[in-house]
């Protein structure tokens, strides 16, 4: 059974000491080479997906919720081409291929919004 640390030498203390911070320095050599692997290997799917691998963007405020101020800014309503518009240059991310069917969708399932039949436009319900 080891020695409790009340009863070793100060020179066995820093002995015991070096050891482990070597120990921790092999494993952060360790734990950076996998990181780097990791890495090359997220860039290999990237390289070969046209994409980032399962990236989604975090945007601070839901879809719906850039929809209704950029009708609240818009009180005449907007386009489906300019509510994508508006809501992309609000700072809304998305890295669909069809983004106004996207927004589109959410017009349609939600009871927040109608489109006027005169000028194609959407507005707050």
């Amino acid at each position: 059974m080891a020695a409790s640390v009340t009863e070793m030498s100060v020179a066995d203390i820093q002995s015991l000491l070096k050891e482990k911070q070597s120990k921790v320095r092999s494993l952060t050599k360790k734990r950076e080479k996998l990181l780097q692997q990791l890495a090359d290997i997220d860039n290999q799917i990237k390289d070969l997906s046209g994409g980032a691998a399962g990236a989604r963007f975090k945007n601070d405020k839901s879809l719906e919720q850039y929809i209704v101020d950029a009708l609240k800014k818009n009180k005449k309503g907007l386009t489906l081409a300019e509510l994508a518009s508006a809501i992309k240059d609000a700072g809304y991310q998305s890295s669909s291929s069809n983004f106004k069917n996207v927004v589109y969708q959410n017009l349609y399932n939600s009871d927040l919004f109608k489109r006027d039949s005169k000028s194609s436009r959407y507005v707050l319900a």
